[in-house]
């Protein structure tokens, strides 16, 4: 959940570069969305108290949205073995599981639904075959709401004061995260069952090279 304390201590940050705060603050976005060393809801919140609901809503969706298509860019351009050794490895999925073929609304709905890590939606797309501009379109998409709502309690609670507008939200971000955990958790599964059976062959072919 959004805490007070962590946004303070993000917006006195940003702050702190004054005149550059705005390009500060997109270049977050940027670096949370290749790698998220910090909450998402957090910097939405924070770039709401900091520049109101409006522009802070196109720094935190603008800034994601380039920053997800760069990352896609380079999980392509690092090729498929690499990525998805590396994503089995760390996540237990097998990404190679995944259809190509549902890859604008599967990406909209893992945006929507803040479930899936934001890199493992990114790789999975660039290793997956699906098409840049089909997934900068989805991904535009499927940003907009967590962009709003974020954006949105951050603005309200810190500049307007409004608690119960501000309530309302925080109860929304619960229901597409317990909704999200529902639609997701079966689907994970699987892409976890699909990397455990392939453990054993790459073990077998890890053995015949040895020998």
């Amino acid at each position: 959940m959004v805490d007070s304390v962590t946004i303070d201590a993000t917006v006195n940050y940003i702050r702190n570069y004054h005149a550059l705060a705005p390009l500060v603050t997109f270049g977050l976005f940027f670096l949370q969305a290749v790698l998220p060393v910090f909450p998402y809801m957090i910097l939405a919140g924070a770039a709401g108290m900091l520049f109101g609901f409006w522009e802070g809503f196109l720094l935190s969706w603008l800034g994601a949205l380039l920053g997800a298509c760069v990352a896609f860019q380079i999980a392509r351009a690092l090729g498929k073995d690499w990525f998805v050794a590396r994503i089995n490895e760390r996540y237990q999925l097998d990404l190679e599981a995944v259809d190509p073929k549902y890859g604008f609304w599967g990406i909209v709905i893992a945006r929507v639904f803040p479930v899936v890590p934001t890199p493992l939606i990114n790789v999975a797309a660039g290793v997956g075959g699906v098409s840049f501009w089909v997934f900068t379109a989805s991904s535009a998409l499927g940003k907009l709401p967590t962009a709003l709502i974020y954006t949105g309690i951050g603005y309200n609670l810190y500049r307007t004061h409004d608690i119960k507008q501000t309530l309302v939200l925080i109860a929304l971000v619960l229901l597409i995260s317990y909704v999200g955990i529902s639609h997701f958790r079966g689907r994970i599964s699987t892409l976890r069952r699909h990397a455990r059976k392939r453990e054993p062959a790459d073990e077998k072919t890890s053995g015949l090279i040895k020998k």
